[in-house]
């Protein structure tokens, strides 16, 4: 070992004997105040803001019907036991800032001409007149389609002009976008209505790809005070109807028959194939998916 090694050796070891002492005599217990000096006390109180919670409440009778005459005093809000009062209360009448998550991938490609078509009912059934929407796309990537507008037709649009991308589905990360919209829309409070902040998501159950975690995508969204609605979509169904619907071989020249009809029937393409057992199955299928147990 040459001199300077042996240097910062000792210099160690003095510097480990030099804390030793220190740290063996350190007191056990809370350090008494020394006399004549003032304790500092805690604040005596500590205020902060919170948000107003809404609680969304979907009330019906026996029959399943919706309820729409119970009022603040019908209802009993309680936190881990506590009782909470009813601040604000209405039946929906707030107006809505409302953000529509839309599925974009190929394989929602067949159903995508349905799924046009309900851009007309959110404008005119879920929005309403005094209301806005935004309409965001996701595949492998997430689009704003649309932002916050309350011009119907500009919304009804966007879901015309839909088209399916690629195969991706990027759910969790399509809903934090969603999420960070609404965060800048004004809520309810106390003292001024501002807009309820829903968003609709028009999906398959799954996620492929997304950076966000799930969980956190939903802590964000109860901090944000926003109400989540699904409306599942259906790759099955969405194969069966992109499925080709002519499977009757045609051996014969266009518009005619290669055996006799039955007696008493008008020949046409459809009884041929219904005869030969080579009709349409897809509907039967398509409701034996929907209505299996």
């Amino acid at each position: 070992m040459n001199l300077a090694s042996r240097f910062r050796l000792l210099a160690l070891v003095g510097a480990m004997a030099s804390v030793w002492p220190l740290a063996a005599q350190s007191p056990t217990g809370p350090i008494a105040p020394q006399p004549g000096v003032a304790v500092q006390q805690p604040p005596a109180k500590i205020g902060v803001s919170v948000a107003l919670v809404n609680t969304p409440v979907t009330v019906r009778d026996s029959k399943g019907q919706m309820i729409h005459t119970l009022d603040a005093k019908d209802f009993r809000v309680t936190d881990n036991g506590i009782p909470q009062h009813i601040l604000h209360f209405d039946m929906g009448g707030d107006p809505l800032s409302l953000v529509v998550l839309v599925e974009t991938s190929s394989r929602v490609d067949p159903i995508l001409p349905q799924i046009r078509k309900s851009g007309i009912v959110i404008t005119q059934t879920v929005v309403g007149a005094t209301g806005e929407a935004a309409v965001i796309g996701f595949n492998d990537s997430v689009d704003k389609l649309q932002e916050f507008t309350a011009n119907a037709d500009k919304i009804e649009k966007t879901f015309t002009d839909l088209q399916a991308g690629t195969s991706g589905s990027k759910l969790y990360d399509a809903m934090a976008v969603g999420v960070e919209m609404l965060s800048g829309q004004p809520q309810p409070t106390a003292d001024k209505p501002g807009r309820r902040r829903v968003m609709l998501i028009l999906s398959e159950a799954t996620d492929i790809g997304s950076g966000t975690q799930f969980g956190e995508v939903l802590r964000q969204a109860q901090l944000a005070n926003v109400t989540i609605y699904s409306v599942g979509l259906s790759t099955t169904r969405a194969e069966l109807q992109a499925a080709s619907r002519d499977t009757t071989p045609q051996v014969t020249p266009p518009g005619t028959f290669g055996t006799p009809p039955m007696p008493g029937t008008v020949q046409t393409p459809d009884t041929e194939a219904a005869r030969l057992g080579s009709g349409d199955l897809v509907p039967a299928i398509v409701w034996a998916v929907k209505h299996a147990a």
